[in-house]
């Protein structure tokens, strides 16, 4: 994590994921999540990454494995958050290359097969990095899920509090 640096004086644009996060290549998680550096180096070649005015946080285009990060969030958001928001988007990449709905909407967000699969993964990230499960709690939380929904996605991915 501390190989890790986030750039963050970018205005508006499309750019590649090492102009955002250089280092990010060799971080250990994304090779478990890509299997391979040939394909590692690959979606670090071919993803781009779109720093966006009207965007909050992070999500993937389910067409073509764009990643658009919210210009306020990659300015204001701790580097941690940061970090384990784009893991987690790296793995929606990879869904996405294998042709998976990264939105299936007969799914409600929380119990999503995709999301649940990216989340499990920034959960274990983030107890790597060493974050208490009541720090991870926090992050799992996302405005537009309840609190009921919350503690279900927590609870999928390991987290009881």
């Amino acid at each position: 994590m501390n190989l890790i640096k986030i750039n963050r004086d970018l205005g508006e644009g499309t750019f590649r994921l090492e102009e955002i996060f250089t280092g990010l290549k060799n971080a250990e998680i994304l090779l478990r999540v890509f299997k391979t550096k040939e394909e590692l180096d690959d979606v670090f070649s071919k993803t781009k990454v779109i720093v966006d005015m009207h965007s909050h946080y992070m999500h993937v285009s389910n067409d073509d494995a764009t990643i658009v990060i919210g210009f306020d969030h990659l300015k204001n958001s701790d580097k941690e958050i940061l970090y384990l928001d784009i893991v987690h988007e790296l793995v929606h990449v990879k869904q996405q290359r294998e042709g998976l709905d990264l939105y299936n909407k007969s799914y409600s967000y929380v119990d999503r097969p995709t999301e649940v699969e990216a989340y499990a993964i920034a959960v274990e990230e983030a107890r790597r990095l060493g974050m208490k499960d009541s720090e991870i709690f926090d992050y799992l939380h996302v405005e537009w899920i309840t609190p009921d929904e919350h503690k279900r996605l927590a609870s999928s991915v390991g987290i009881s509090l």
